[in-house]
């Protein structure tokens, strides 16, 4: 690291990357008892997919696939 102040803001990154991670992991996953399919790295890579377009100064959602769709319903997350 470069400086104390670079070493401190990664590891304020990693923590807060790291307290998500596990949030995803039992309240999402583990609590819907999802965790054997998924991991919260897959869960995170289902909504990168997710895209939004703007069209004619609107906001649409783009196509979903059926697999992240499905496994939004499942978690009871809408996409808005």
């Amino acid at each position: 690291m470069q400086n104390e102040f670079a070493l401190e803001g990664w590891m304020f990154i990693n923590y807060i990357a790291l307290h998500w991670y596990y949030r995803i992991y039992q309240q999402l996953l583990a609590k819907h008892e999802l965790n054997g399919k998924f991991s919260p790295k897959d869960f995170i890579s289902f909504l990168t997919e997710i895209k939004r377009v703007k069209i004619n100064d609107k906001w649409y959602t783009a196509e979903i696939t059926k697999k992240t769709n499905d496994l939004l319903k499942k978690l009871e997350l809408p996409i808005t």
